[in-house]
């Protein structure tokens, strides 16, 4: 059974432990939404399915047509994220009356884990970074199934349309998608676009009151980039591409949804938090925050993404 990281915590009997897992989902509405499977083993493999299957009416005596949908098999493999912190025992010894020394260098190092695992989850590449997993840029890709680029040439990206938005979230199919999410500044062009065209609306989540479009709640994330290449061709148009690292100044909106058939974390257990109190080579004492985590994207169509925007361009109708 897949739970987010909030329910983990509620089960778990570690202060400290759910102490971190409290950091790592505070003020992020991804890490509060996303379910992570225990899985036994270094992997998860899964079919993805690449196609549908069709159907279609027929007249006496026709000869009827075989169609089944193409299932891809594909494995999620665990992956090491972590770090260690050490902090000096004269130090903890005699300034922690003035600082909480431990706990500074704990919440340092949550920031840093939290700030690798969001950077993966949008822009890990396996075949770049064999250390890391593929992250949604990867794993979003289907120009029929789940993929918009709203056009431009190699190089240039182009404004975003509001239609070609609109197209992605109708690429999800057999889900509600949950959320929009996007670049800080790809949020301030649509509001410019919003309040020209008659205002921007709100909705309630989590006890905030946020942006909506379309009827789903906008996440301006840190982590989404507005340096994107754009030179993964999509026919006449132009998408996302990891292999390559030239710049383009462009960005992308995520239609993301949350669930085990959806997108969806797999893990060895939860964070969890080792201490060593004595060091060989120094009189200090070492914290290691430890996560195998990995990311899988079980059904194609349970997200989408509109790509090669130019995040600053004049946003249309």
């Amino acid at each position: 059974m897949a739970k987010t990281l909030v329910d983990a915590a509620k089960l778990s009997n570690d202060v400290l432990q759910a102490g971190v897992i409290e950091l790592i989902v505070k003020d992020d509405p991804i890490f509060a939404m996303i379910p992570f499977k225990d899985i036994v083993g270094n992997g998860l493999t899964y079919n993805v399915e690449t196609t549908e299957a069709t159907a279609q009416f027929y007249s006496v005596g026709d000869t009827w047509v075989e169609s089944t949908g193409t299932t891809t098999q594909t494995t999620a493999t665990l992956k090491i994220l972590g770090g260690d912190s050490d902090v000096d025992n004269f130090l903890l010894e005699t300034r922690s009356n003035i600082n909480d020394l431990k706990q500074e260098a704990l919440e340092a190092k949550i920031k840093a884990v939290k700030k690798e695992f969001m950077d993966e989850f949008f822009y890990g590449h396996t075949t770049l970074d064999a250390k890391g997993f593929n992250g949604l840029h990867e794993l979003v890709e289907n120009e029929t199934y789940n993929t918009v680029a709203v056009g431009g040439t190699s190089g240039n990206p182009a404004a975003l349309s509001m239609t070609k938005l609109e197209e992605g979230i109708d690429k999800v199919k057999g889900i509600k998608p949950q959320m929009l999410v996007m670049s800080k500044l790809m949020r301030r062009s649509i509001n410019t676009y919003k309040q020209a065209a008659g205002g921007i609306t709100y909705t309630d989540l989590g006890n905030r009151r946020v942006m909506e479009l379309f009827e789903l709640p906008v996440y301006a994330c840190d982590f989404v980039g507005d340096t994107e290449n754009i030179l993964h061709a999509y026919a006449s148009t132009y998408g996302y591409d990891n292999d390559v690292t030239t710049a383009d100044d462009g960005t992308s909106i995520f239609v993301l949804s949350f669930a085990p058939q959806a997108c969806c974390g797999i893990q060895k257990g939860p964070l969890t938090i080792e201490s060593f109190p004595k060091l060989e080579t120094k009189d200090a004492s070492r914290y290691r925050i430890k996560w195998y985590v990995s990311l899988m994207l079980q059904n194609i169509l349970t997200c989408a993404k509109v790509t090669g925007i130019d995040p600053d361009g004049t946003v249309v109708v």
